[in-house]
């Protein structure tokens, strides 16, 4: 069941590669734009199963909170959670944004949104993951959005913890 716990938000997220996230100009509804991209950019990138792309989203000292798992640290760190993700069976994840809310200050971002992760479970069966995702983006010194924190959980009972 950790495989599928795994994975879960992570369709969140949220797609090509690390030179596609997106640049925001001064106007709040650039930034939207400009952020509307760069999850766009890492849905695809999930889809792709492009694990280099995905994980250049996150900063270099980004925090990832995952269902029922320790807290994860880093892009390295990140990266280990986002391979093995990647590597359960039959995984496909759809991610749908909900929402973008981009601070007054123009260089903090969060976005929410839905997802639906498919794969194999521990018994060997099909198994459909509903759940959702609030990913804090910040902007950086050269214009493009990371991701500074991201979190996800399912809508279904997790395992039970024995």
């Amino acid at each position: 069941m950790r495989n599928v716990m795994l994975c879960l938000g992570f369709a969140l997220m949220l797609s090509s590669c690390a030179d596609t996230a997106a640049t925001a100009a001064t106007d709040p509804a650039d930034g939207m734009q400009a952020l509307k991209a760069a999850d766009a950019a890492l849905q695809k990138a999930v889809v792709d199963k492009n694990l280099e792309g995905i994980v250049t989203f996150y900063t270099e000292d980004a925090v990832l909170l995952p269902t029922a798992n320790p807290i994860v640290v880093g892009r390295p760190a990140i990266r280990e959670e986002w391979q093995h993700i990647l590597s359960i069976p039959n995984f496909q994840n759809k991610s749908s944004l909900t929402q973008i809310d981009v601070a007054t200050g123009k260089d903090m971002a969060y976005s929410t949104g839905t997802y639906l992760a498919t794969m194999l479970g521990e018994d060997g069966k099909p198994v459909t993951e509903p759940g959702k995702w609030l990913s804090v983006w910040k902007k950086q010194a050269d214009g493009s959005w990371r991701i500074v924190v991201d979190t996800y959980n399912t809508d279904i009972p997790p395992p039970d913890h024995k």
